[in-house]
């Protein structure tokens, strides 16, 4: 295979390039999807029209309009509806053959492309025989893993050396020098994690980005294909995107037919991740015509203006008219929580869906969920809880079906508590409540704590039930048979056989099943995806062997519930549910999640506003995502005057972005003591008190 040496096809005499620059709301991406079905109804070849979009959750609207056309025009094939990794990752595969030794990778064969989960496993395996190497940072292990990836991942799509990475962090440190040692140290490992990806043709998205950028982008053959394989281009929230999105989004536009590009301002939320606000702005410079859409947007004009005296932080008579109802107060976190569900009661009494009603703070941990969920479960509203990156490991049966693979193999010596097998068994038998598991556990634990024994005392199951002795019988006479299939296996057979039969806590009579077999199936997924991966890298040795003389198989699983447990495997593997996927259901959202999942509400509760959580970003000692960018120059430092700059844009963006989310009105919500029992004072509760007063 060769790509094509085809001369570059010239653009045609029609062509155009608009950028559509406005708020959230203002039908940007109502035009890109005209423009995309306009194209079609025109003739357009489908196949020859890209569109790209920040993630993926964001080509459903595009697909549905393409669902949308009927008759004569409804095209045979489908543009290309995806994100910059997305067709990265395509690319790099088709070309792989000839690209693999110029990008040094040494392995043969095809890539085995990892997620997060995957590379922070390889990595862990790096940073294990170093792990005290960073102790003064005091980092729990996810932390470390991920702030490295971080690093590897803004090198990858700002385009810097990954050699430059320590130094860049380092002229944004002015603390004790011990800090500049643990840069270098973490700059070691991650090029150690990338000496082994390129050795075992492993390829993590960093090193998909970089492959992409550097060993195919600049090649003039590749720029070949890729004109002629995409003629029309629809790029939506360039804002939103990486400096290096937008190097391909600057090769096609002088040489495609069309160009529709779009961006949000205010914008740029996923800077954490990378996003390039102003390479984005020198973009839209590039074309040929820029259109403004300042003054068309879907917030209410109120709220916007409460937002706007916020952020210039001063006083405006309009200010008070944005808010829905005065400020929420309260001295202890949980009355504000109280206080908050009473209002959104009220809201649904009078007549207002509750899935326009958005609960929106800084972070969202399980407590907070839960306690909203107490408080409106009284009045007869859900919530639905808008989590990226919640644990697989937070789920009851998640936990459950670890400790049965535990049970099931002694060879493992992984102990199991009595209060994990405890509630184990609730979650496992239906109507087997915790109380009654504890006293059965009890029993066992003594017997083997790594094992389920057959457990006959008569008297002790008169005492908790009959009944449930021969549900547990079942379960432990299954699980006491050789079990040598992979743990995803493993699993899925004790689903089918036994947690899914009536008397168990999977059967479909059992309350709350459907969200506990949904939740098993994604741990299921995530073995099987885990195994695989492992069972292609080690096609050729690791770097790290496991001693042992068990099947490789036991070896894989046995890891895969380690790192499960340390929080390691921690990413979710569907889709977060959208503000319209459940009914009767009042969204509860960090602030972030919420705008990069470009959400809309009715009315908005903002708590927690004297958390510093609203203006400050995540503290990350080992990662940097200012100097770590391609805007940064460093050859000068980063000094505390550009950090406080830094967060009042930041500040002024998520405001503004709420503001143009919400159709009527604001309510804020605070208490005198915060959650963690602390007395906070942020600089979102002093600028709201300033535009009221």
């Amino acid at each position: 295979m060769t790509i094509s040496k085809t001369e570059r096809q010239p653009a045609t005499n029609n062509q155009q390039s608009v950028c559509l620059i406005g708020p959230p709301g203002a039908g940007k991406t109502a035009q890109l999807i005209g423009r995309m079905t306009a194209l079609i109804e025109r003739g357009a070849r489908p196949d020859r029209i890209l569109v790209l979009v920040p993630q993926q959750s964001f080509t459903r609207r595009f697909r549905d309009a393409l669902a949308g056309i009927r008759g004569e025009f409804r095209p045979r094939g489908e543009p290309e509806i995806t994100t910059i990794a997305g067709l990265a990752q395509r690319h790099v595969s088709l070309f792989f053959p000839l690209i693999a030794a110029r990008a040094g990778f040494a392995g043969k064969g095809e890539p085995v492309f990892v997620n997060v989960e995957l590379a922070q496993y390889f990595l862990n395996q790096i940073v294990e025989p170093r792990k005290y190497d960073f102790d003064d940072l005091k980092l729990y292990r996810p932390r470390l893993l991920v702030q490295i990836l971080d690093n590897l991942n803004k090198s990858a799509v700002a385009g810097f050396p990954l050699e430059e990475t320590s130094a860049r962090l380092g002229s944004a440190w002015a603390g004790e020098p011990r800090r500049l040692e643990s840069y270098a140290r973490a700059q070691e490992i991650a090029l150690a994690f990338r000496k082994f990806c390129l050795a075992h043709n492993v390829i993590d998205f960093s090193l998909m980005m970089e492959t992409w950028a550097q060993h195919l982008l600049p090649e003039p053959s590749y720029l070949a294909y890729i004109t002629a394989r995409y003629r029309h281009l629809i790029a939506d929230n360039l804002e939103e995107n990486r400096a290096v999105m937008h190097d391909f989004v600057r090769a096609l536009l002088p040489v495609c037919d069309s160009a529709l590009l779009a961006l949000d301002d205010p914008g740029g939320y996923r800077l954490f991740l990378g996003a390039d606000v102003a390479g984005a702005r020198q973009l839209a410079a590039l074309c040929d015509e820029t259109v403004t859409l300042a003054e068309s947007h879907t917030g209410s004009p109120e709220v916007v203006a409460f937002a706007e005296a916020i952020t210039q932080n001063k006083k405006d008579e309009r200010a008070q008219n944005g808010l829905a109802a005065p400020p929420i107060t309260a001295k202890y976190w949980a009355g504000m929580v109280k206080e908050v569900a009473a209002h959104i009661a009220r809201l649904v009494a009078d007549g207002v869906p509750a899935d326009e009603i958005a609960v929106l703070a800084p972070f969202v941990e399980d407590v907070l969920r839960f306690e909203l969920e107490d408080r409106l479960r009284e009045h007869g509203i859900s919530v639905n809880p808008l989590r990226p990156s919640r644990p697989l490991f937070d789920h009851p049966i998640t936990r459950a079906l670890i400790v049965l693979a535990k049970l099931a193999h002694p060879a493992w010596a992984m102990s199991v508590s009595e209060g994990e097998l405890a509630r184990a068994l609730s979650a496992c038998i239906d109507g087997f409540d915790l109380a009654r598991a504890q006293l059965i556990a009890a029993d066992l634990i003594k017997h083997n704590p790594r094992g389920l024994a057959a457990l006959e005392s008569q008297e002790r199951w008169n005492r908790v039930g009959m009944r449930f002795f021969e549900r547990y019988h079942r379960l432990q006479s299954w699980l006491s048979e050789p079990r040598p299939a992979p743990l995803d296996l493993f699993w899925q057979q004790l689903f089918s056989d036994v947690l899914s039969q009536p008397g168990f806590g999977l059967s479909a009579e059992s309350l709350g099943a459907f969200e506990a077999a949904n939740a098993a199936d994604k741990l299921i997924k995530a073995a099987r995806t885990f195994r695989e991966t492992i069972e292609d890298v080690e096609r050729t040795p690791l770097p790290v062997e496991e001693a042992g003389d068990e099947p490789r198989e036991n070896d894989i699983g046995r890891d895969f519930i380690q790192l499960l447990s340390e929080g390691i495997l921690a990413a979710q593997y569907d889709p977060p549910l959208t503000q319209k996927d459940a009914q009767n259901a009042v969204l509860l959202a960090p602030i972030y999640a919420y705008l990069t999942n470009d959400l809309r509400s009715q009315y908005q509760f903002w708590l927690d506003i004297n958390s510093l959580g609203w203006h400050e970003r995540i503290y990350q000692p080992l990662t940097h995502p200012y100097v770590l960018s391609r805007q940064w120059k460093y050859d000068r430092s980063w000094t505390e005057m550009d950090e406080h700059a830094a967060r009042d844009d930041m500040f002024r963006r998520v405001m503004l972005g709420l503001a143009y989310r919400c159709a009527r009105g604001v309510f804020v919500a605070s208490s005198q003591i915060s959650l963690t029992g602390q007395e906070e004072a942020g600089p979102l509760a002093k600028a709201i008190q300033k535009a009221l007063r």
